[in-house]
């Protein structure tokens, strides 16, 4: 028997989701949370290969050249600015507004708890392959950065969707 997409979600989450009616907000705190750990494991992994690769291409600063070579430092620099907007997106996550417990949610309990499952499994879906890819990656200048921004800009996309939803619903 396949199991339904609340089943899966409720499988990779480890919680019972979406099934009783009261519960609605917590399980909002728990999608949250899921999404944020694998932000928040995307950026470990790139602050990891910062530190390798200051260990290992940095070279160490000498009177004929203090500073290091900008094409040396230019991977840090486009890892941290990716860094950052990792963590702008896991700050937009954190601060995304509680489901309420009036009639409003009793209507999208009833009718567009799919909806919001399939919004919130996108969510987990991607923050969970952006970290697993970063966490393939062996040194910092095989980050493929255009592709890590497009799947931060997806999240984003999901978020305004899954808020727009809400706010019609």
């Amino acid at each position: 028997m396949p199991d339904t997409l609340a089943d899966r979600l409720r499988s990779l989450l480890a919680s019972d989701v979406y099934t009783e009616k009261g519960r609605l907000r917590s399980d909002d705190q728990l999608v949250r949370e899921r999404v944020v750990r694998g932000l928040g494991e995307t950026t470990a992994a790139i602050r990891q290969l910062i530190s390798r690769w200051r260990t290992d291409e940095v070279p160490p600063s000498t009177r004929e050249q203090p500073f290091p070579p900008a094409e040396v430092m230019e991977p840090i620099r486009r890892a941290e600015r990716l860094i950052r907007a990792i963590d702008d997106v896991a700050s937009v996550v954190k601060g995304l507004p509680v489901l309420n417990t009036d009639k409003v949610w009793d209507r999208v309990r009833r009718v567009g708890l799919n909806d919001l499952l399939q919004f919130d499994w996108n969510l987990v879906g991607e923050s969970d392959v952006l970290a697993r890819d970063l966490g393939q990656v062996l040194a910092l200048n095989e980050i493929d950065i255009p592709a890590i921004e497009t799947r931060v800009r997806r999240i984003r996309e999901i978020i305004g969707e899954r808020q727009r939803f809400i706010e019609i619903s």
